[in-house]
């Protein structure tokens, strides 16, 4: 995985969004702050279909989603506001775990960002998504 090393944790003002916070699906609608910019990225992982909403693990393929940019400022109050709606609150028991990594632009850009990974173990009735002919895995 491209862990961005946590010295550089506080100066990360972007995170990419693979599933339901992306433009257009069902919790687009929970950002607090509108994004600066929105463009679409890749990063390294496996995507899997859990329902209504997807699972992002560690892995090695090229998942498709959107870098989402904002202000220093308005960053904090953005990853609160997203913690609560994934389940973020740094527990055993939680459904999904933030961490930071760095995801690829289309112009090949490396941008360091964070994103929420599925923190379940229990994959068995989810269906992993494949690639798609560009090499690429998205949802939906």
């Amino acid at each position: 995985m491209n862990d961005v090393p946590a010295a550089e944790h506080e100066t990360i003002s972007a995170i990419f969004a693979y599933g339901t916070l992306k433009q257009g699906q069902c919790r687009e609608r929970c950002w607090p702050i509108p994004a600066l910019l929105v463009e679409s990225g890749t990063i390294r992982g496996a995507l899997w279909d859990l329902g209504p909403y997807p699972g992002l693990t560690t892995g090695d393929d090229q998942v498709r989603g959107e870098i989402w940019y904002f202000t220093r400022r308005d960053i904090l109050r953005t990853l609160q506001a997203l913690d609560a709606v994934e389940g973020f609150n740094r527990r055993s028991n939680d459904w999904f775990v933030r961490q930071a990594v760095y995801a690829r632009t289309e112009a090949g850009q490396s941008v360091a960002a964070w994103v929420y990974f599925y923190a379940r173990t229990l994959l068995s009735t989810a269906r992993r998504a494949l690639p798609a002919a560009d090499g690429t895995v998205s949802w939906p």
